[in-house]
């Protein structure tokens, strides 16, 4: 293991449980609607409280994903025109999220490749 994939697993290690653990308390903040959120060309009508990588996986979408805290990286998408992590992010009504590019598919294999 080299030494940027045992940093990687520290970091997520320390830190997933209290990320996800604010990420939840955002969640209960939101108020409870329908809002429709357009995942690589295809709408979905789904609830506000859950967040991008949810709704794909709830909709047979396979996003990668490591942490679901934040940390890693590993499920970067375009939302909206900007890079973000698809597990910390809620969605939005009018959300446009675009997971399948090849610069994405590049850059989650340079992130993996040591």
């Amino acid at each position: 293991m080299s030494s940027s994939e045992t940093a990687m697993k520290l970091r997520i290690a320390l830190l997933k449980y209290p990320k996800r653990a604010a990420l939840q308390a955002q969640l209960k903040k939101v108020p409870a609607a329908q809002v429709k959120v357009q995942i690589n060309n295809t709408v979905y009508t789904v609830d506000s409280r859950q967040t991008v990588l949810d709704v794909a996986r709830k909709n047979k979408l396979k996003i990668p994903f490591n942490c679901r805290a934040g940390i890693c990286g590993a499920c970067e998408a375009r939302i909206d025109g900007e890079y973000a992590k698809t597990c910390y992010t809620i969605v939005k009504d009018g959300m446009h999220v675009v997971e399948k590019s090849a610069e994405l598919q590049n850059w989650r294999q340079n992130c993996s490749d040591e």
